[in-house]
């Protein structure tokens, strides 16, 4: 216990002789959660149209982004993303929807444009503030643990791990020391910065602060374990806070982190169900809309269930490489 506190102080010293990388870290946090309260304060968006009419079609333009277009936009362009419908109508007024989005989207649609007034059904169902703030702001995170694993990088590149390897000191007490102060520096400034906005006028932020530290430590954990992992399995820091920021923006981007990512592919659905980034945000959105604890558990358990095999293998393959001999 006392080598665990003596490495988390280190630690702690050691980063202040990294001022400007500290100072980026919390800027980009703020930046990213003040991104990410702004864009929930809007309107749910619903989707972007494309309408193809000769006469003016009423749709809530506050819950859809609407562009007329004279002729129907081409396969790809939807494919592309640059539309998520397009709606074509005829001199009869009947229409005809085009989407390659889930049925439950285009029923929504279909449902607005019989009655426009029924556009709260539609959004109903849709994430809930607080998942819309978790998603956001939860690329960040997981980019920003790999990149703040760099202390342990630099024991490695430095050969402090052969002096450690050779003292009492284990390395799972030395993984874990690193892994709480990765944690630690992840966790305060998102909290500092909700609690600030909760206090603000007119800014909804879904979940309680309570919520928010139980939610906010898991990704924190899942970010730090993920951190240590791919730091410990890669020589080079450098070279492992680049693959696990390309990583991370692939698999949080498919998880839905910024928005529902799905195109009817089975073979992608698949994938991205074994995504802890998806586990979590249905973990939230669970949460949000008040289902029982058995709907919640398993998503809870599986993000878990992976920080311990990420530390473990991290722990596993450090041992193995300086104690070789």
């Amino acid at each position: 216990m006392r080598a665990f506190a003596v490495i988390l102080l280190n630690n702690l010293r050691r980063l202040f002789e990294h001022k400007p990388r500290f100072f980026l870290f919390i800027i980009l946090s703020a930046g990213a959660l003040a991104a990410a309260i702004f864009i929930n304060t809007r309107a749910e968006l619903v989707g972007h149209i494309a309408v193809v009419s000769r006469s003016e079609i009423m749709l809530p333009s506050e819950h859809f982004r609407i562009s007329r277009l004279d002729e129907a936009p081409l396969l790809s362009e939807l494919v592309a993303g640059k539309y998520d419908a397009a709606v074509i109508f005829d001199d009869e007024g009947g229409y005809e929807i085009r989407t390659i989005k889930s049925e439950d989207f285009q029923q929504k649609l279909d449902l607005v444009l019989a009655d426009p007034s029924q556009i709260t059904a539609a959004v109903k169902g849709a994430r809930g503030s607080g998942t819309n703030i978790l998603g956001f702001m939860m690329m960040f995170i997981m980019m920003q643990g790999v990149s703040l694993a760099f202390l342990f990088a630099e024991d490695k590149e430095k050969k402090q791990l052969r002096r450690i390897a050779s003292s009492p000191v284990p390395f799972t007490g030395y993984l874990c020391a690193h892994g709480i102060f990765v944690f630690a520096l992840l966790l305060i400034p998102v909290m500092v910065i909700l609690a600030i906005a909760q206090l603000l006028p007119g800014v909804e932020i879904g979940f309680g602060l309570p919520m928010y530290l139980a939610l906010s430590s898991l990704i924190c954990f899942l970010s730090a374990g993920f951190g240590l992992f791919l730091t410990a399995m890669i020589k080079s820091g450098d070279l492992a806070n680049m693959a696990g920021s390309a990583i991370v923006v692939l698999t949080s981007v498919l998880a839905g982190s910024f928005y529902s990512f799905d195109k009817g592919n089975k073979v992608l659905e698949t994938v991205i169900k074994v995504l802890p980034q998806k586990a979590f945000l249905s973990l939230a959105e669970s949460l949000e809309k008040g289902m029982g604890i058995s709907s919640c558990l398993s998503n809870g358990l599986y993000i878990i269930a992976l920080i311990t095999a990420f530390i473990m293998i991290a722990v596993v393959k450090t041992r193995r490489d300086y104690l070789k001999n």
